[in-house]
């Protein structure tokens, strides 16, 4: 990503409900006051880091934003067993993480409009944090998001999950998610694997080269993500969402995970069948499944700025 010219970021860490430190990065607008706060939630086998220029253009016209590396996942993951391991409960450990990130936020700076945005598995994390702590946001953005895992059916899943959970342990490495995405780069010309993230090549390149992005998941890590995925879809928790809570949901139309649009229209008909009042999207045309790595970066940033100026800013 290239960036704006604003503070590089303050890093340290959020001490989690078990004590386990969780990487946070801080960027605050320089000379004035905030007009809000934007936490951001990464997606599968990345890091928060990556959301460097998106989050400097956010500090550009005055939010602060705060960002974590989930369990497993970049400088959290030494604490958690390495990249791609978690302990038990990983899923709802990473939900009370975002959670304990978010309280901090709102300490630092109280009184402050309050957004979360998720990107892919983050956006599904980010559901469920607004199903348990929904009262405490102001806006909810789900970027590069699909209502249930592309072409995973639950129950079969789980039950070959936990057979190599049993097998080797939840630390075994599994190749479930790699298996999930297998066909997601079969429309483009093979060049690195990774061609269905962004048309940009450059941005294709650095997530290839970089260590941080791209491993396997464990076993444990599977499951939770497929039983976490069964429960925020469960009609009972999905009207925990407040109605009056605004939601945007921004895809690209091009985007593999979402099966042709068909998982992105799943879930706003299930926000809608919740009740949700103020429920807007946008699919980026051309567009693929990083829509913040794209070639078309700067309109999508402008896009959902205006949509922040609009319903959450102070």
């Amino acid at each position: 990503m290239d960036t704006q010219r604003t503070a590089a970021p303050r890093a340290d860490h959020t001490t989690a409900t078990d004590g386990v430190p969780i990487a946070t990065w801080t960027w605050l607008p320089e000379g004035v006051p905030p007009r809000g706060w934007v936490q951001l939630a990464h997606g599968a086998a990345e890091h928060a880091l990556r959301y460097d220029a998106f989050a400097r253009h956010l500090t550009a016209h005055g939010y602060a934003v705060i960002a974590s590396d989930h369990r497993g996942h970049g400088a959290t993951a030494r604490h958690t067993g390495g990249l791609g391991v978690v302990g038990a409960s990983g899923w709802r450990a990473v939900v009370d993480d975002l959670h304990a990130v978010g309280e901090r936020a709102r300490a630092e700076l109280p009184g402050l409009p309050f957004a979360l945005f998720g990107h892919s598995m983050g956006s599904q994390l980010a559901r469920d944090y607004a199903q348990e702590h929904g009262a405490a946001l102001n806006g909810l953005i789900l970027c590069g998001t699909f209502r249930s895992l592309p072409g995973c059916e639950p129950e079969t899943a789980i039950r070959r999950l936990g057979a190599e959970i049993e097998r080797g342990g939840r630390g075994a490495r599994s190749s479930f998610v790699p298996d999930l995405f297998a066909s997601f780069n079969d429309p483009y010309p093979f060049r690195t694997g990774f061609e269905w993230l962004s048309r940009d090549e450059a941005e294709v390149d650095a997530y290839v080269a970089d260590e941080r992005c791209g491993f396997p998941f464990s076993a444990g890590l599977s499951l939770d993500w497929v039983t976490g995925v069964r429960k925020i879809n469960d009609p009972a928790r999905q009207a925990d969402i407040p109605r009056d809570l605004p939601v945007h949901v921004v895809v690209g139309d091009q985007d593999p995970c979402h099966s042709g649009m068909t998982l992105v229209y799943e879930l706003l008909e299930d926000l809608r069948h919740a009740g949700t009042r103020e429920l807007s999207w946008r699919a980026w045309e051309g567009a693929r499944h990083e829509i913040l790595n794209e070639t078309n970066r700067h309109e999508v940033f402008a896009a959902l700025v205006a949509w922040l100026d609009e319903r959450v800013a102070a």
